[in-house]
């Protein structure tokens, strides 16, 4: 059973940020079923190394996507950017050193706060990106 259900709930209406939300929950489903299998942690780094970048990634596009849309958040949604991403890289950064295991409770964060951006934080930029006609 998926950690996080896609469905309209998490969707912005904007098609390619909603294939990048998309992709960022596979990832997360992808290790919420390889902690609950027993995966060895070669397995959990690939994966958490993949979230990492996905997410760089993603992050990079929206900030880029907004900026030349002059959203007036900008400056706030970037920070939320930058406090997950530090968060997660330690938490990788920590795997990758033996210092820290995997706990649900870590795949229960990034549910809730992958849930809580895209409802809240992204869904507030997407009348402005509609008004400047991006689709």
């Amino acid at each position: 059973m998926p950690l996080i259900t896609w469905g309209p709930q998490l969707e912005t209406g904007i098609p390619t940020i909603d294939a990048q939300h998309k992709r960022l929950v596979d990832i997360i489903n992808n290790l919420n079923d390889a902690l609950n299998a027993g995966r060895r942690d070669e397995e959990m780094g690939a994966i958490f190394d993949e979230l990492v970048a996905y997410t760089e990634t993603h992050f990079t596009y929206e900030e880029k996507l907004l900026t030349s849309h002059e959203y007036d958040e900008l400056e706030e949604h970037c920070r939320e950017h930058r406090v997950f991403t530090d968060q997660i890289k330690m938490d990788r950064d920590n795997f990758n050193a033996g210092v820290w295991e995997f706990e649900q409770r870590f795949l229960d964060y990034l549910r809730g706060w992958l849930i809580n951006h895209i409802q809240g934080t992204d869904r507030a930029y997407v009348p402005t990106l509609k008004e400047a006609g991006v689709e």
